[in-house]
């Protein structure tokens, strides 16, 4: 028996392998054979890193900050980027497997669908998933084990991060503190070590809300021109509903075209099957459920409500990137509780879906490496640094959001230009002129 369960964790230990090697090879090759890796938020948070401070934007300053520091080393803004979110993958493998806490599971989810797909791109999900779960893994030794000086003040500084990376993390620290509250009563922990969690936790997310209200004037950020009218409470329900179901299935780690609109009609029921396992797993558990998987449905249903009250009110993008940390915390309560052997299983899954989409992107890509001496040709030397991109087109988000534009615009920034969006020249900006039409060509 022993040698059977040998010859398993040898096994195990093996698929581990492939699939950490499997990921870090993925993201070589998808910034390779593509555009960069850029959105509009990309090129943003650049600005913010190259003008710190002195550039005002809506998102916080935690990831352009670090960006700014990795700069001092790497002398590019773009690999800084690159680097510090591959670092956020592999620091949250290593602090998994060292701490001992759901190794396998944690490897699985974070090398796929669909945080292995933001890990490239200049955003700043990759370090924000990465404090998020420590934080998840401090609230677990809390729950289990009580309060102590070490696990509130490693909160208070981990939700000063979160925050100051993500405003969303003001949601997780509501839902974490809140479901501690009802711990210390139910384990009767000590009121006077809450409350100085609460105090402490409390203190690091105003502090962030403050440095933010001094460098743009708004704790989180400027937020009126994304109210909206709210729109037919059924008619809301029905197609949220839909796409949050499409969005979470994991089918779409799928990224040859080809093959994924073969299997997409699917994807609404597959996304609704995950949502029904974890209530499954919650009502299998019954009475015996452990207070950690109270605490990740309660993160679960509390971030989405306040997630879908944005959606409600405000105009935020309808995309797995901005539900991503709703998925996390519903995958987590379903991986954490089902057998070892069907996570071996899903691993295999990862290498497949590594290898299909490795694939697809040498065949089927450009190497970046032919783009960018291109692009630099382009680039006038001007004594200001001032660059006046001419849009045919600026309301047209197929010309203002092709990558080749967002690309020639990270280089700009990388290279410690500026620029200046517009349909016709303007000399008082810049003498030197470039249609995008150059650009995309």
């Amino acid at each position: 028996m022993e040698k059977i369960l040998s010859e398993r964790e040898k096994k195990s230990i093996a698929l581990d392998i492939l699939v950490f090697l499997g990921v870090i090879a993925y993201f070589v090759l998808r910034i390779i054979y593509s555009s960069g890796e850029f959105t509009p938020d990309s090129i943003q948070y650049l600005q913010q890193a190259q003008d710190f401070w002195d550039y005002k934007v809506n998102f916080p300053l935690g990831y352009p900050f670090l960006i700014n520091i990795f700069s001092l080393f790497t002398g590019s803004l773009i690999i800084a980027s690159k680097l510090i979110n591959i670092l956020s993958y592999i620091g949250i493998i290593l602090f998994s497997y060292k701490k001992k806490f759901f190794f396998p599971q944690t490897l699985f989810i974070f090398s796929f669908y669909p945080f292995l797909g933001l890990y490239t791109l200049t955003l700043s999900e990759s370090v924000y998933y990465f404090f998020n779960y420590l934080i998840i893994y401090f609230v677990y030794k809390i729950i289990e084990g009580g309060f102590n000086t070490k696990r509130i003040f490693s909160l208070a500084i981990l939700f000063f991060i979160l925050t100051s990376i993500r405003f969303s993390g003001v949601f997780v620290f509501a839902t974490a503190i809140a479901f501690l509250g009802y711990i210390t009563f139910k384990k009767k922990y000590s009121i006077k070590s809450y409350s100085f969690l609460v105090i402490s936790t409390l203190f690091g997310v105003l502090s962030y809300l403050l440095i933010n209200y001094l460098y743009c004037g708004f704790p989180l950020g400027q937020r009126d021109h994304l109210h909206i009218e709210p729109e037919n409470c059924i008619e809301f329900i029905s197609r949220i509903s839909v796409s949050t179901c499409k969005d979470f299935s994991f089918l779409n780690a799928i990224i040859h075209k080809g093959l994924l609109n073969k299997i997409s009609f699917i994807n609404i029921f597959v996304g609704a099957v995950l949502i029904i396992t974890a209530f499954l797993v919650l009502l299998k558990k019954g009475k015996k459920i452990s207070y950690f998987n109270l605490y990740l449905a309660f993160s679960f249903i509390g971030i989405l409500l306040t997630l879908l009250y944005s959606y409600y009110t405000t105009r935020i993008d309808d995309t797995i990137r901005i539900k991503s940390n709703v998925y996390l915390y519903l995958v987590l309560l379903i991986a954490f509780n089902i057998p070892r052997s069907i996570i071996n299983y899903a691993k295999v899954f990862v290498i497949f879906t590594l290898g299909i989409n490795s694939f697809t992107l040498i065949k089927h890509s450009e190497s970046i490496i032919k783009h960018i001496p291109k692009y630099e040709t382009l680039i006038c030397k001007t004594n200001d640094k001032s660059i006046n991109i001419i849009y045919k087109n600026y309301k047209d988000s197929n010309e203002k959001n092709n990558s080749a534009v967002l690309l020639f615009k990270a280089i700009l920034i990388d290279k410690g230009y500026k620029f200046l969006d517009s349909e016709q020249p303007d000399p008082k900006v810049s003498n030197c002129q470039i249609q995008t039409s150059e650009i995309i060509k």
